[in-house]
């Protein structure tokens, strides 16, 4: 009797394994240890590169998974400082937010990897779009049946960065009588439906057709094909070495729920990221960010239009990860 209830223990746990091992060579049962999930909150200008960068960056580490959460840059930032989410990375448009927003108290350092600028989109549909031009279009948006839309500046940096432009270019001249009064001019042109969270849904209100013009990033407006018209650099914040021109305008923006507004000065359009203090996979999250200011990275975001830093700069530095310690330099030793 015990030898056949050995025999019986014996086929059992074999049928068992066979079972097993057709369960795994069917897709049926989950053989290999799931991926790691880096989880990245960023700047929907960011879309498309971290998007590529993800494809690359995973067929080179099949162990690991980016999980791509856009939104506006301010909203980035306060799921993690505000609403305790976790995320590994987060990415933000403007440099200045994540020292305003997450430092000390939610990351210990940041670091700036690309620049940008702010350019006029328009499509096919958008009125006397063939007859607008760098020296005419602030006469032309202020037309009255002509529709603009505009990000809103508590959410995002298109939103007080295209407030910023306007002043500058209400202050600088280059307009003449055409520039008096421009920036309430054009906010007049701004209908509350045509203010979104996002440079995204801005997009979506002129791919729609609901609006004629809306001030983008140069690398959405090229990724998407859009008719482009270049401002000049004293007013479309692409330029270091005109921030202290820059800094002329000023926006007051909520950096944090339940609290007033702080006045923002204006700056060149800067990219940074960093990892929070709560990450719960820091390790893996350097890595993928040592890919993104590495040569790689810097190859897929000048495809997509951005202008990425010769050597991304750390401000601050304390407690920079290793993986991005030949990668990342203190802001004062590299210029952009």
């Amino acid at each position: 009797m015990r030898a056949h209830r050995g025999r019986t223990s014996r086929t059992f746990r074999e049928s068992s394994l066979y079972a097993l091992v057709i369960f795994c060579a069917l897709g049926l049962f989950s053989c290999k240890p799931r991926p790691t999930e880096i989880v990245v909150f960023y700047a929907s200008s960011l879309s498309a590169v971290l998007g590529d960068a993800a494809e690359v960056f995973q067929k080179q580490n099949p162990q690991l998974r980016l999980r791509l959460e856009p939104s506006g840059s301010q909203v980035a930032a306060r799921k993690v400082a505000e609403l305790g989410m976790r995320a590994d990375i987060v990415a933000v448009a403007d440099a200045g937010l994540i020292p305003k927003m997450m430092i000390p108290a939610h990351a210990a350092w940041s670091a700036l990897f690309a620049t940008n600028e702010i350019v006029l989109a328009h499509k096919d549909h958008s009125k006397f779009t063939d007859e607008v031009k760098a020296d005419n279009w602030p006469e032309i948006l202020t037309r009255a049946s002509v529709r603009l839309g505009r990000a809103d500046p508590d959410t995002a940096p298109i939103g007080y960065q295209t407030l910023m432009v306007w002043q500058l270019a209400e202050a600088s001249g280059i307009y003449g009588p055409g520039g008096a009064g421009l920036a309430a001019k054009l906010a007049a042109r701004c209908s509350q439906d045509h203010v979104t969270h996002d440079e995204a849904e801005l997009l979506t209100l002129l791919e729609s057709r609901a609006v004629d013009y809306v001030f983008l990033f140069r690398s959405t407006a090229e990724d998407h094909h859009l008719k482009i018209l270049s401002l000049p650099p004293e007013i479309n914040l692409s330029r270091q070495d005109l921030a202290a021109r820059y800094a002329a305008a000023s926006v007051e923006v909520r950096m944090q729920q339940g609290q007033g507004k702080g006045r923002l000065t204006g700056a060149p359009v800067t990219y940074a990221l960093t990892i929070p203090a709560n990450a719960p996979h820091a390790e893996p999250a350097a890595r993928f960010a040592a890919f993104l200011f590495g040569d790689q990275g810097r190859r897929l975001l000048e495809r997509r239009g951005f202008h990425p830093l010769a050597h991304a700069q750390c401000a601050p530095c304390t407690g920079l990860p290793v993986p991005l310690a030949s990668v990342v330099a203190p802001a004062a030793a590299t210029a952009p």
